[in-house]
């Protein structure tokens, strides 16, 4: 029974730092146009 050689040279390059700094980009900007604001007032008495 022969092994399949099998090699990463066709997968594509992927850049998780690039995809990172362009999600935090997103979600500054809709911290500055007032989205997902978790502000729930308690009222603990």
């Amino acid at each position: 029974m022969a092994t399949k050689n099998t090699k990463d040279d066709n997968k594509k390059p992927f850049d998780n730092n690039a995809k990172r700094a362009q999600k935090n980009e997103e979600r500054e900007a809709a911290r500055q146009r007032g989205e997902r604001q978790f502000s729930k007032k308690t009222d603990h008495k």
